[in-house]
């Protein structure tokens, strides 16, 4: 199991992100909130939250992920969610938390929106709240049997590892090629260039400032960062090999010219 626990400042965000439809969200559990819409459960969160204004991240949100080999029903989710709660120190009297179920991916997974600020006005501690929710899901792996973390983290690594090598060197060999052809004298041009032989490029930029800052590239359905392809194909590097080329090309035509005057 994977827990990762996140606090924040205003509750609007998380209700709207947890219960948005294209998660195919399901409420598996509230504690002493009844509303089920983001709107609702809003108004409920921000009247407890006002028995303490001192408190600048009233949100605790813990999202719980579970390996397919778990088989975990809704029942099996919800006791350990609840189980997290209360080693997070969150009591069924004095706190607001519901326990939603995302159905959007492969694997099994729930977010719990809670409310620091308790009925009394004390807040529950987020005292290295990160590191414990490492803690408290290994506990709660040994207590419930479930697949460990680590095995977790190492199948992710190794999906990210599995990339088509076949993709990766044709897109070396077709930039390589286009890179040390006439005409290519900014990432504008190369894009053209590799547009005509079916492959994408797609320069990212900054949504306020407009600067750039990376680039794409898509074969097919696929897309890949240059950085996925090799380090000189992420953009710092690529813009520096397009300027290379250029003033390499620029050279190329001075020495002919100079051996046209020569001759």
């Amino acid at each position: 199991m994977v827990g990762k626990t996140k606090t924040g400042k205003g509750f609007r965000g998380i209700l709207y992100y947890c219960l948005q439809e294209k998660k195919n969200p399901e409420i598996l559990f509230q504690n002493n909130v009844v509303g089920s819409s983001p709107r609702e459960l809003l108004r409920e969160f921000l009247a407890v939250r006002e028995e303490n204004m001192f408190i600048s991240k009233p949100v605790w949100h813990t999202s719980l992920s579970f390996s397919n080999e778990d088989s975990i029903t809704h029942e099996r989710m919800l006791e350990i969610a609840l189980r997290f709660m209360e080693k997070a120190g969150f009591s069924n009297d004095n706190h607001q938390f519901l326990v939603v179920k995302h159905n959007d991916k492969k694997h099994s997974h729930c977010h719990i929106i809670a409310n620091r600020v308790g009925f009394d006005g004390k807040a529950v501690s987020d005292y290295y709240f990160k590191s414990k929710t490492v803690k408290w899901s290994k506990e709660l792996e040994k207590e419930f049997n479930l697949v460990c973390v680590q095995k977790i983290a190492s199948t992710r690594r190794e999906k990210r590892i599995q990339k088509p090598s076949d993709d990766l060197t044709y897109l070396r060999n077709a930039i390589d090629s286009m890179l040390n052809s006439n005409g290519v004298n900014s990432l504008y041009d190369l894009a053209l260039k590799l547009k005509d032989i079916g492959i994408g490029m797609e320069v990212l930029r900054h949504v306020n400032t407009g600067k750039e800052y990376g680039v794409n590239f898509s074969l097919g359905d696929k897309t890949y960062k240059g950085s996925d392809i090799g380090k000189r194909y992420a953009f710092k590097s690529l813009s520096q090999l397009v300027s290379n080329s250029k003033k390499h090309l620029a050279r190329k035509d001075i020495l002919k010219s100079d051996n046209n005057l020569t001759l």
